[in-house]
């Protein structure tokens, strides 16, 4: 017992008592606004950022109001909002401002009648005048006049003959020629005949151009016509075998039959 009692007063800490741990007091909000589930609305404001905003308004506006003054001098830099504040200025003034607007179009259109023709130019008139003078003159020339009879102002001429010649013996395939009507009316032609030096037995017929299948009174045509089938001819029938002056006779006749022209004419048929 002895030994025991010696021990614990030998120990300088066994009857101190433990440390107390602060407690950490709960912070009260102060000026903060509590949100109705119990959480923190915290704003924050930052002064410089409205001010630059308000710089940079401030910049557009002058360089708006700028604008304007260059633009004229007479140009308020203020809008004009008399327009909003007149006696009109309820919805029926603002709707018959509207109406106006909507009607100015359909007025421009009802005065685009309106407008003076123009006068026509001389050159109009001259072009006016000379198709009058034809319609005139060609009343007065009254119905196309034809001749069907008689024929002795109409002449004919034999301007070349298309040849094929084979060797010993050759081929009429067509000829050129050209018809001037000088009589009074217009002439119809229809067909030739032709008659070759050596050949008078074997009359050849064929139709005339079609540009020369009516000529009017003082016209001169230039056409060609076929040979229908062509004129064999050769050296043995030709007079002497002259193949280089032979005689052809052409004849321009009409539908009935009536010759209107003739031509006798030395044509070469040689093979040169």
């Amino acid at each position: 017992m002895a030994v025991e009692d010696k021990s614990e007063k030998m120990s300088p800490f066994k009857e101190l008592p433990r440390p107390r741990q602060p407690q950490l007091e709960k912070e009260k909000p102060k000026d903060k606004a509590i949100a109705p589930e119990g959480r923190e609305i915290v704003i924050r404001l930052r002064p410089w950022k409205m001010v630059k905003g308000l710089l940079v308004l401030v910049v557009l506006l002058g360089v708006f109001f700028a604008g304007r003054l260059s633009t004229s001098d007479d140009v308020s830099l203020l809008p004009d909002f008399s327009t909003y504040f007149t006696q009109d200025a309820g919805p029926s003034g603002l709707a018959t401002g509207d109406t106006k607007e909507a009607e100015e179009p359909e007025a421009t259109k009802e005065e685009a009648p309106q407008e003076a023709v123009p006068e026509q130019t001389e050159t109009e008139e001259t072009t006016q005048l000379a198709e009058s003078g034809n319609e005139t003159a060609e009343v007065a020339e009254g119905p196309e006049t034809f001749v069907d009879e008689g024929y002795s102002q109409v002449t004919l001429s034999l301007d070349g003959v298309y040849k094929d010649w084979k060797g010993t013996w050759g081929k009429i395939k067509g000829v050129k020629y050209t018809v001037t009507n000088n009589e009074k009316g217009t002439i119809k032609p229809h067909h030739f005949s032709m008659i070759v030096e050596g050949y008078e037995d074997g009359e050849k017929h064929f139709d005339v151009g079609i540009a020369s299948q009516r000529i009017k009174s003082g016209e001169t045509v230039s056409d060609e016509a076929a040979v229908s089938g062509g004129f064999a001819y050769s050296p043995v029938t030709i007079p002497d075998s002259d193949l280089y002056h032979v005689r052809i006779s052409l004849f321009l006749l009409d539908a009935g039959g009536e010759t209107i022209a003739a031509v006798h004419q030395e044509v070469d048929l040689s093979g040169d």
